[in-house]
């Protein structure tokens, strides 16, 4: 008798990408795109500093996510760069407590205008950061987190990015930046918001029912994994993941594929 065929694997999912935008708690109006499958299940992502939406391999996680029946929302915060993005006021990088809001105002949009049930919230970088801070400001708010690259010890961090000097520098006056994407102007209260950001207190804080990823390169000159280990081993229900050889943005086929492989096996879990 001749052996009995398999049956044939299901088509992946078709999904919908679309741009649309909503407003945040401050009225400002932030770019997105919605990669729409079948699934009402949706993960949020939230980029990092100095980046915006398409950096990070958010397309490609997009992509992976949607073959794998999920859906996803990416936005741009008011200080993304190169973004369409409304930003009411200057360019700063302190803002961890409006970003954090920014975070719930895109999980808000996503249940009550799109119909989507927000399965899990991943922050890049400075988004990493924020992440905790949602975490401890909205407790239970969404079931899963991913902390990617994310940086911890934001006073280390600053004085690695700006100079051991900065503050002493920063007292004397406003510093101002000339970037790659334009110019802005760097203030002691802007940058002690983010120098004093109680990291450990806000990981402590975070209720054992939250399950986070901590997910970092091993290759990442900048942020260390080591800073993904410290938080993973203060949040209560954390595991650490590393990919090794990976750098801050995980660039390449390579690294992009595994991050993206991680994520989706953890929001799957």
């Amino acid at each position: 008798m001749a052996a009995e065929a398999a049956p044939a694997a299901a088509p992946p999912p078709t999904a919908e990408e679309r741009e649309l935008s909503f407003v945040n708690a401050r009225g400002e109006r932030l770019a997105a795109v919605l990669v729409d499958t079948e699934s009402q299940d949706l993960v949020v992502l939230c980029h990092g500093y100095t980046a915006n939406m398409n950096n990070c391999q958010f397309p490609l996680l997009a992509q992976r996510l949607a073959e794998a029946g999920m859906s996803s929302l990416r936005f741009d915060h008011p200080c993304a760069t190169y973004s369409t993005s409304e930003r009411q006021g200057p360019f700063v990088m302190g803002n961890h407590e409006e970003e954090a809001q920014d975070m719930a105002d895109a999980v808000a949009f996503a249940e009550q205008q799109l119909g989507k049930r927000v399965v899990c919230l991943l922050g890049h970088s400075k988004g990493g950061i924020n992440v905790v801070l949602f975490a401890a400001r909205f407790p239970s708010r969404v079931p899963k987190l991913v902390n990617l690259a994310g940086r911890f010890k934001c006073r280390d961090g600053t004085l690695q990015r700006f100079g051991a000097d900065i503050l002493q520098r920063l007292e004397a006056g406003p510093v101002v930046r000339k970037e790659a994407w334009g110019e802005w102007t760097m203030t002691l209260e802007d940058v002690m918001k983010r120098v004093n950001m109680d990291m450990e207190g806000l990981a402590r804080s975070i209720p054992p029912a939250t399950r986070m990823l901590c997910l970092h390169g091993t290759a990442d000159k900048t942020i260390p994994w080591e800073e993904s280990k410290e938080c993973a081993s203060l949040v209560p229900s954390a595991e650490l993941q590393l990919i090794e050889g990976a750098d801050h943005n995980f660039n390449g086929q390579a690294a992009g594929e595994e991050m993206a492989r991680r994520v989706v096996a953890f929001v799957l879990s």
